[in-house]
């Protein structure tokens, strides 16, 4: 029995594709197993195959897979408990909706999540463990400061985060996402958005609000992470390397910074026009 009312899409195990992907119609499926006669546990359906009944398509695809160089980055989740760094990085690894609130919640301090991005396929490494020592911390290639929108708790940790990092100056080489969860939960709110994207703004790091509960913007956020890791690694090679002795300036004195982003806060209010500076920190394909 041949259900045709679903395509076949090639996948990898604990994998992420965020490119397009040629679908195969069930039938060539079929043709190609039956006419191959290689079984194996996973099959490399690649959009080249064309369905033959022979198994050079699947050998073509998988030797086309080895010669395409996997990049590898570590991002350190930072945040308060119960913020749900690992229910995040858990979501990261299922297209389905985990539905957190209800869930178990996972152990692991490190989680690996293999993405395809504009053809070319990432590893990110999660590690969820708030590492002490800056040692820790310089091995990380970004870095995502969670907070919880209904814990004020949370929100004043995240800021004592980012200007922890800005003091090891860690941020100025690194991408860094402040991400406020649990928006789902509307009617219990503490943080509001504005406050997040200034606090964002006064350390220089992108900002975004997602719910794990209900997996809501988690798929840009991952997504997001890889184009920032990206375009900060291709803008550092630009710069080319600076001494590590003077900080040239790369960031104004953070009550300055403050103060001009509360002032760009209370515009928005008066005139009802968010400040461009605020629509920047959201979008996570530009530096």
């Amino acid at each position: 029995i041949i259900n045709r009312g679903d395509s076949f899409r090639r996948r990898r195990s604990r994998s992420s594709s965020l490119a397009p992907v040629s679908p195969m119609h069930p039938r060539n499926a079929m043709a190609a197993l039956n006419g191959g006669g290689g079984g194996g546990s996973s099959l490399g359906l690649g959009s080249n195959y064309n369905g033959g009944g022979s198994t050079n398509g699947f050998a073509e695809s998988s030797a086309q897979d080895n010669h395409q160089p996997v990049e590898f980055y570590r991002v350190e989740m930072l945040g308060s408990q119960g913020v749900g760094k690992q229910a995040l990085v858990s979501q990261f690894r299922t297209s389905d909706c985990i539905n957190a609130y209800d869930g178990p919640e996972c152990d692991e301090a490190e989680q690996n999540v293999s993405i395809i991005l504009n053809g070319t396929e990432s590893e990110l490494k999660f590690l969820t463990g708030n590492p002490d020592s800056k040692e820790e911390l310089e091995q990380a290639d970004a870095f995502l400061v969670v907070y919880s929108c209904i814990d004020k708790e949370s929100f004043t940790r995240a800021k004592q985060i980012l200007s922890r990092l800005q003091d090891m100056d860690l941020l100025r080489h690194r991408p860094t996402i402040l991400v406020a969860n649990k928006i789902d939960l509307a009617r219990s709110r503490a943080v509001s958005a504005q406050d997040g994207k200034c606090v964002a703004c006064t350390f220089g790091a992108k900002f975004i609000e997602v719910s794990v509960g209900i997996n809501h913007n988690c798929d840009e956020l991952l997504a997001g992470t890889l184009t920032q890791i990206r375009l900060k690694k291709d803008h550092n090679l630009l710069q080319g390397p600076r001494d590590g002795s003077s900080p040239a300036h790369w960031y104004k004195s953070r009550s300055v910074m403050l103060a001009s982003m509360k002032a760009r806060q209370m515009l928005t209010w008066i005139l009802g026009k968010e400040d461009s500076k605020f629509k920047h920190c959201e979008n996570l394909q530009v530096l």
